[in-house]
């Protein structure tokens, strides 16, 4: 399993492919792909260069959780910064 995720062009947002086939800011509303579609996704993601940039896969562990190699990576962008909890995003369930 896998995750789509990228950047907002317009601005800068960390979004996420969500199953009704659209970007979202809520990780809690990323869709999980398997293998193929995840790379059909990604393909069409990297054709779409005026509304997301920097497309990528995250794989995922079962439940739901970037494997321990992303997991960091992925909870501070899906967060924001970690310098201090005031300046943290909202992230809908994060």
């Amino acid at each position: 399993m896998k995750m789509l995720t990228a950047h907002d062009l317009k601005t800068g947002e960390v979004v996420y492919w969500s199953a009704r086939g659209e970007w979202t800011p809520r990780l809690a509303d990323s869709a999980l792909l398997e293998d193929a579609a995840a790379d059909d996704a990604l393909k069409a993601a990297q054709g779409r260069e005026t509304i997301v940039v920097n497309p990528y896969l995250v794989p995922m562990d079962q439940p739901a959780t970037p494997v321990a190699r992303e997991r960091v990576r992925e909870l501070i962008r899906a967060r924001g910064p970690t310098t201090h909890p005031a300046f943290a995003r909202p992230t809908g369930g994060a």
